[in-house]
């Protein structure tokens, strides 16, 4: 499967927290925590719940709705062994901030 790199926006857009964008026709929450730029579904795969709400402790954002809570240093892991939140890799060119999103 092939990327292609989405340019998301200057990374100065993206301050600490959460920040939704659409990039193409896919919906991603892009986020700052600890510093780390990192890009993940707008949607929880549990039940859609809007992941731009998520609380946030550390690298850890946990859905609004039923509060599965998703590691986005490992990946977006879930801890507690549910379905893990899609991931994307990330990176910054020349103060741009780019998204790989699968073709």
């Amino acid at each position: 499967m092939s990327h292609n790199w989405i340019d998301a926006g200057r990374e100065a857009q993206f301050p600490d927290g959460l920040h939704p964008v659409l990039l193409g026709k896919k919906r991603v929450v892009i986020a700052r925590l600890e510093g780390r730029l990192y890009a993940f579904d707008a949607l929880c795969p549990h039940a859609q719940g809007p992941m731009e709400k998520s609380e946030i402790e550390g690298s850890i954002v946990s859905c609004p709705l039923h509060a599965w809570r998703y590691d986005l240093q490992l990946g977006g892991k879930e801890l507690h062994g549910y379905r893990d939140l899609a991931t994307y890799e990330v990176r910054v060119t020349d103060g741009q901030v780019f998204v790989a999103i699968e073709s």
